[in-house]
């Protein structure tokens, strides 16, 4: 059986937490827990790294979770959050080949568009350092010994892409969820879900629908992410039913066991 191993490199929203100029209780929290870089995920197998997504954190990131290289990336979507860390990458490539990214073709677009020095061969003195990999929603891919079920999610007037591995799914940046991507998320152990905050949100789904979501849908246990400095880690632990769980920054999930990493 190939175990894999998932790291929560990053929980937090767009602006991460603390957020800048904010003195609330959750910015000047000692807590590290409520210290969160933007988020991202690691995927692990024996063979395999998989990084989903480059947020402008991530030179920091990869540092402190001594991430040394990764063999592909996956694109959720192309908001600044989520690809601004994309000129770190060049620094976790083997061999210096590049890297295969995976991602919908409105995506890909749009990284080859802001950042085409990475993707295309303008000048012989820089070769290109990702090689992206049109993908798309509810087609299997395989990565090395991975496999990965991309699928559908509305995100206030855009698309993004979750994606399944085995029973783990990762959906971040979502609003609504089309009924086939409802289909694609029964009998999970774990579902990284998103949780901007308490209230509605046009572009993410506040608490209410996350409890009603992991009611219907029942996964083992639900991992929230991207959460802002309106949730503080201690109080919504509180709050949550024993399935549920705030993510914080280094937090580990494997086989539904949760640690902290070293």
């Amino acid at each position: 059986m190939n175990e894999i191993r998932y790291t929560i490199l990053g929980c937090g929203n767009s602006t991460g937490v603390p957020q800048i100029a904010c003195e609330c209780m959750v910015c000047k929290s000692p807590n590290p827990k409520n210290h969160r870089t933007r988020a991202s995920l690691l995927v692990e197998s024996k063979n395999t790294k998989i990084l989903v997504d480059t947020t402008p954190d991530l030179r920091f990131q990869a540092l402190k979770h001594n991430i040394k290289y990764v063999d592909a990336i996956l694109y959720t979507h192309p908001h600044a959050d989520h690809i601004m860390g994309i000129d770190d990458v060049k620094l976790l490539s083997k061999n210096d080949r590049p890297i295969p990214c995976y991602g919908e073709p409105t995506c890909l677009a749009t990284l080859e568009q802001q950042f085409p020095y990475n993707i295309k061969q303008l000048n012989p003195l820089y070769p290109p350092k990702i090689k992206p990999v049109p993908i798309s929603p509810y087609q299997f891919f395989t990565i090395q010994d991975v496999d990965v079920y991309p699928f559908l999610q509305e995100h206030g007037g855009i698309n993004s892409l979750g994606f399944r591995v085995g029973s783990v799914a990762y959906s971040t940046d979502l609003v609504k969820l089309p009924q086939r991507s409802v289909e694609s998320l029964k009998n999970l152990d774990i579902w990284i879900l998103d949780c901007l905050r308490y209230s509605v949100s046009p572009s993410h789904i506040p608490l209410e629908l996350v409890l009603h979501w992991t009611q219907v849908l029942s996964p083992k246990l639900t991992v929230l992410t991207h959460m802002s400095h309106s949730i503080e880690y201690e109080e919504i632990k509180k709050m949550l039913p024993s399935n549920i769980v705030p993510a914080y920054d280094g937090m580990i999930l494997s086989n539904l066991t949760v640690t902290e990493s070293s």
